[in-house]
């Protein structure tokens, strides 16, 4: 009888395909709310991920939600400045409208 082998088995890598996020409901959140383009940008790459896991190509997967998580990033930076710009000319023009306007009417509209 052959004694048990010392070589050691190595360990099979199976990988985890729920730990590639596909950052889908941020993509559609910057749709909605920041950056339409960009957004639909990255919805497409969310589905790349879902389709290359489909096909257990875990490496695409991992490139496409990198992809994926930088153009949502991005999408929220333009997103929000753009927001920041509007607020800040909109505060602009109210405040140049208000000083626009006579604080007193001039004694022709007034009947006398």
């Amino acid at each position: 009888m052959d004694p048990p082998s010392a070589v050691p088995y190595a360990r099979l890598e199976i990988p985890d395909l729920d730990s590639v996020p596909s950052y889908k409901y941020w993509s559609i959140f910057n749709i909605l709310c920041c950056c339409l383009p960009l957004g639909l940008v990255a919805v497409f790459y969310s589905g790349q991920v879902e389709e290359c896991l489909a096909r257990r190509d875990i490496a695409g997967a991992k490139s496409a939600s990198d992809t994926a998580r930088t153009i949502n990033i991005l999408a929220v930076v333009i997103g929000l400045a753009c927001i920041g710009v509007v607020i800040f000319f909109m505060i602009q023009r109210v405040q140049l409208l208000s000083a626009a306007q006579p604080t007193q009417f001039p004694s022709f509209y007034h009947s006398g």
